[in-house]
């Protein structure tokens, strides 16, 4: 039985460098050992800096190490799936990040290689899950006094993460800058889109993605914006919520009767990364201390909806999404 997880890192760039802070000084029952990377930069980082036993420029050696129990994968988006996949066969447990592939060709892969290796822990990180303020409206969507969901606008800059900052460009906007909103509007939602349509307006890219029950969720994308604060609204048959990546705290809600009311969250808990939850949640279910969550069946879905948003502005036309 494993009592510390020995781990090892694929990427070391500024991505990288973040994520290996958290694991070396803040994540328990970790002990990062081992660090891949491709260039001279990232090799002087995991030799001098991270001080780790082994230092490789060849990412099948760090996956081929039997002392290493786990590999975190940071790399470009272009070689994650292919790594993930031979991290899986090896045995090793994996932690991954968005997106997980740049087609979902590749990531269906990813997941069918994890899903055949269920002794494994295979994860995709999700802020939405780890965010203490979203499990609060998660759970307010639920009550009846709401009505049901008619329309929701989010912008593609209400989740701000660590990946969405710091990881290279994989070559698709709506993969590099709107995954995060497609996952917490289909944890919230359900991810039943029939078809999406792109619209531009001025510097604005509206993307509207169309339900089977006729609900409508519409992504503002400003991929160009510097702005650092993103918004929520959800209209129901009998209010309105709204949420403002700035305060992390509340959550408004005006009901169609004049009335309106606000739900505060705890402060003290809002202040955790949402990274750091995941990653300690990720080393916990491999120690069998937690029950496993935060799989590639969310991460699958969202690149779904990604590029068939991708799709419908290169064609200009509207996107029926494939249900076979």
């Amino acid at each position: 039985m494993l009592y510390n997880v020995k781990a090892g890192i694929l990427g070391l760039d500024d991505l990288g460098e973040k994520y290996a802070d958290l694991l070396k000084e803040h994540i328990k029952n970790i002990s990062l050992i081992a660090a891949c990377g491709r260039t001279q930069k990232e090799l002087l980082y995991a030799k001098n800096t991270l001080s780790l036993e082994y230092v490789y420029g060849d990412e099948k050696q760090i996956i081929e190490n039997h002392d290493v129990d786990a590999l975190f994968i940071f790399s470009e988006a272009h070689l994650r799936a292919n790594l993930a996949i031979q991290a899986i066969e090896k045995g090793k447990h994996v932690f991954m990040i968005n997106p997980i592939a740049l087609n979902v060709e590749d990531a269906e892969a990813v997941r069918k290689t994890a899903e055949s290796h269920p002794s494994q822990t295979v994860m995709c990180g999700s802020n939405i899950r780890a965010s203490v303020i979203l499990s609060e409206l998660k759970d307010i969507l639920k009550q009846d006094k709401l009505g049901d969901v008619k329309m929701v606008e989010i912008s593609s800059n209400f989740m701000n993460s660590i990946n969405k900052l710091h990881a290279k460009a994989s070559g698709s906007k709506y993969l590099d800058g709107m995954l995060d909103e497609i996952e917490l509007c289909n944890w919230l939602f359900g991810d039943n889109v029939e078809s999406v349509e792109v619209r531009d307006k001025k510097s604005l890219k509206i993307c509207d993605a169309y339900f089977e029950d006729g609900k409508e969720i519409r992504y503002l994308a400003r991929f160009d914006s510097d702005s650092e604060y993103g918004s929520l609204k959800i209209e129901t048959s009998k209010a309105s919520i709204c949420l403002n990546s700035k305060d992390r705290n509340h959550i408004d809600i005006y009901y169609t009767d004049g009335s309106w009311e606000r739900h505060e969250v705890n402060s003290s808990l809002t202040v955790q990364l949402p990274e750091y939850i995941q990653l300690q949640h990720f080393t916990n279910s491999i120690l069998n201390k937690e029950k496993k969550g935060l799989g590639l069946a969310s991460a699958v879905k969202g690149m779904e909806l990604a590029l068939a948003f991708e799709k419908s502005d290169v064609l200009g036309n509207p996107v029926t999404l494939d249900k076979s």
